[in-house]
């Protein structure tokens, strides 16, 4: 049993009905299957055996799709290379996981001729120096390949991000990403084959598994190659679009859009959203415009992007106090995921404490491809530790209060950016902001804030500082706000604090 007999089933019980749209071209699943299976298969005939690694570049398309999921039949392991990542940093993932094989999109050509690396074969869509992917597909057999996968196989190195440091390749594997898919079947999405998924997020993120729960169902998955705001609208209202999985800054890109008006939405029944939080305030907004359809899910690659889950149920407010501040919360663990927070020592703490978040379950990875140090220090007495801080209530709703690494001591006081960032964004002026430190003589490190102004609005240093000293605590407040057209992000959407730390450091 492996991640890729889900096609496999699904090619059997729906043959005829149609798996993917993608921008504008449609696929069926006997049509999909017998493509992977081509794929695998010619992968399999270059002599490459289970466990082989081979790096995959390319925006949202057929051939993506068809490519990771043809490596999972194979028993190969899919390098996750996001589309925009520097060519040195797709040589040093490469020659990092000994890929031998480099598969990439038309639009890579360039950025491929620069790399110098172990890669024996590339194949390419569209004309190049490479083999053409349509032909060497075809050369392959449409029968099931013949490899035994197993569901503690490795089927993925998902590299980090890098916002902490050198990019690390996550190991996980088919159990790993079947247990995610279970989840989401359990818990998030009660789909019927009359339900249509929109992704417009990288594939090379969460959208790869968000996809599995509906090709389970046989239902249909729509695929924009790039986000455009409009676009996405435009397939929305024409293809009756039941669910939309994105994260909090593309969905605030679509809250704010001044386009968004025109067009009904109101076909869909749910929008997931996750991989950041999101301030309460534009969450209650997100409500008002869209209605009682969020769904919130808080993971990290580590864990296969499941961890705790914020139903749509939970979303509803009814005027209830208790339910607007829980908002605020990641929610509570998925069924078989225990969460537990810990003090320096892992000694558990009590609800209401703050300290690191750990968690167990089938979806914590495998370890850190060639890193034993660093996979030792993270998986802890079989405990993954996440590096975020927050704490539990009561009734065991989560409650995020940042990651470690982006505390700030001013003064000698503690100060999580989190608490500032959801104080800024309730005023009506502000669009996004991200609260960091930097360095000062007085204070040891200074919070300041950057702030992007909501379209049509306008407001000054002045009028947000006065605004802090109402709703927060004197060494809480930003000692100096910058006004920036947008914040720096990055390849999962994820703000850059380090960034603006460098950028406005001394200033």
């Amino acid at each position: 049993m492996n991640v890729g007999y889900l096609i496999t089933r699904s090619s059997y019980y729906f043959p005829d009905r149609i798996a993917f749209v993608i921008d504008g071209q449609s696929i069926s699943y006997r049509e999909l299957n017998e493509r992977i299976n081509k794929l695998a298969n010619a992968l399999l005939s270059l002599g490459l055996k289970k466990g082989d690694r081979v790096g995959l570049l390319f925006h949202n398309s057929l051939a993506y799709l068809e490519s990771y999921l043809a490596l999972y039949k194979a028993g190969l392991v899919w390098v996750r290379l996001h589309a925009r990542l520097h060519p040195s940093e797709i040589k040093g993932m490469l020659e990092d996981s000994g890929a031998q094989v480099l598969i990439h999109g038309p639009e890579f050509v360039e950025s491929v001729e620069k790399i110098s690396s172990g890669v024996r074969w590339v194949i390419q869509k569209g004309k190049g120096p490479g083999a053409d992917y349509d032909d060497f597909l075809q050369k392959g057999s449409d029968q099931e390949p013949k490899v035994d996968v197993l569901l503690d196989d490795l089927s993925d190195l998902w590299y980090t991000s890098g916002t902490t440091g050198s990019p690390k390749g996550i190991m996980l594997t088919h159990r790993n990403i079947l247990t995610c898919t279970q989840l989401l079947l359990c818990d998030v999405y009660d789909i019927g084959q009359e339900d249509k998924l929109l992704t417009v997020g990288a594939l090379s993120h969460a959208g790869s598994v968000r996809i599995l729960p509906f090709v389970i169902r046989g239902a249909t998955n729509y695929l924009h190659g790039h986000f455009d705001p409009v676009k996405a609208f435009k397939e929305i209202e024409a293809s009756k679009i039941s669910d939309l999985s994105t994260v909090p800054t593309i969905l605030v890109g679509l809250m704010d859009h001044p386009e968004r008006p025109r067009f009904k939405l109101n076909s869909l029944k749910r929008i997931t959203y996750a991989g950041s939080p999101m301030a309460v305030e534009r969450i209650k907004e997100a409500l008002k415009l869209f209605g009682s359809v969020l769904d919130q899910s808080y993971g990290q690659a580590e864990s296969i992007i499941t961890i705790t889950h914020l139903s749509r149920k939970e979303h509803i407010l009814n005027g209830d106090p208790v339910r607007e501040r829980r908002l605020a919360s990641a929610g509570r663990e998925y069924p078989g995921v225990q969460v537990k927070i810990v003090d320096e020592n892992d000694h558990p703490l009590r609800a209401g404490e703050t300290g690191e978040v750990i968690t167990r379950s089938d979806l914590v990875m495998r370890g850190y491809w060639k890193q034993p140090d660093k996979t030792e220090e993270a998986l802890r007495e079989g405990w993954l530790h996440t590096g975020d801080i927050g704490f539990s209530d009561e009734d065991g709703y989560l409650y995020l209060v940042d990651r470690k690494h982006d505390k700030i001591i001013t003064g000698g006081l503690n100060v999580y950016p989190r608490e500032v960032e959801e104080a800024l964004s309730t005023h009506p002026a502000v669009a996004q902001v991200a609260v960091f430190g930097v360095n000062d003589p007085l204070w040891g490190e200074a919070i300041t804030a950057a702030v992007v102004v909501r379209e049509g609005k306008r407001v000054t240093t002045e009028e947000l500082m006065k605004f802090c000293k109402e709703h927060l605590a004197g060494y809480k407040r930003p000692k100096k706000i910058y006004f920036l057209e947008d914040l720096p992000k990055n390849l999962y959407g994820k703000v850059l604090r380090r960034e603006l730390k460098k950028r406005f450091e001394g200033k």
